[in-house]
């Protein structure tokens, strides 16, 4: 399995004049922090060091064209992507519903990294299967770095799809509390969701649309052990409404943005917090600046 070190790297372009009797141009320079340039694998050398310039409290080096091209690739095993700046109602929806809304030091922002390979119990109905799996492929479509498949194996699966009923009342993950349904998720060091298990019991959700609404939610708070956020119309798979609900724009735009490589996976929300506050203060000093998150093979 492959891992990434996801870190902020900020390009900061200056901007100077060069003139001759003809013309004057604009002449940019770009540097990066010098932690950062340290942590990309490069040692500093005595040239790089006669072009270090401070900045507040950071120290930057000075960078050329062929290294903002290859940013450190080592066989094309990193790459960078352009941050970009999010307003601050976003983040703070975005926040509640990964980090969760009280302080909590350990939670962490999680996401698959391989396939989730879905496995539907024989307990589950066809066409409620159908739909599932109808529903994944919506999402899916609009996020290139999430795949969902249907297996026909449990050996070949990661994720448990089981409805209890009259007929089939074994409970596969007796660690789902809740006794209507629910859903139990397992997670690596790195933070990378690996396994989980989904139960809806029809004993106790009658209705057929509504176990179907069940179904549905459940599996979207499983892309990222979501929660909720109180601010948010009844619709959104986020609010905390009781209803059926359909996918609005906001959710697909939250999805999209947790899976997006523009921020860093595995961070808490404390630094999560920081390295925004950071990028925003940068951009308010140097709006010119171009900033990056580096995803690194570990």
């Amino acid at each position: 399995m492959k891992f990434y070190l996801s870190l902020f790297l900020i390009l900061y372009g200056y901007n100077g004049f060069s003139q001759d009797s003809t013309k004057t141009s604009s002449i940019t320079k770009s540097f990066v922090k010098i932690n950062d340039y340290r942590k990309l694998g490069h040692v500093l050398t005595s040239k790089d060091s006669s072009n270090l310039i401070v900045d507040g409290l950071d120290t930057l080096v000075q960078v050329n064209t062929e290294f903002l091209q290859k940013m450190h690739p080592e066989k094309g095993k990193s790459f960078k992507v352009r941050y970009e700046p999010r307003d601050s109602i976003f983040l703070e929806t975005y926040k509640n519903i990964v980090f969760g809304k009280n302080e909590n030091p350990t939670s962490t922002l999680k996401i698959w990294k391989d396939d989730i390979k879905i496995y539907f119990d024989q307990s589950v109905p066809d066409s409620h299967q159908k739909i599932l799996m109808d529903f994944a492929e919506e999402v899916a479509t609009e996020i290139d770095s999430l795949r969902i498949i249907n297996v026909t194996s449990k050996d070949d699966s990661n994720y448990l799809v089981y409805y209890m009923n009259n007929n089939h009342d074994e409970d596969f993950e007796p660690r789902i509390s809740k006794k209507s349904d629910g859903f139990f998720l397992k997670w690596n060091r790195k933070q990378q969701l690996v396994e989980a298990s989904l139960k809806i019991n029809t004993m106790e959700i009658k209705n057929q649309d509504y176990q179907i609404a069940n179904l549905k939610f459940n599996f979207i708070r499983t892309l990222g052990y979501f929660g909720e956020d109180t601010t948010l119309q009844c619709e959104s798979y986020f609010s905390t409404c009781p209803v059926i609900r359909n996918l609005t724009t906001l959710d697909m735009e939250i999805l999209k943005y947790h899976y997006s490589y523009g921020i860093c996976k595995g961070t808490n929300r404390e630094d999560f917090e920081d390295l925004h506050r950071k990028m925003k203060e940068t951009l308010g000093k140097h709006p010119n600046a171009k900033l990056f998150v580096v995803h690194k093979e570990l």
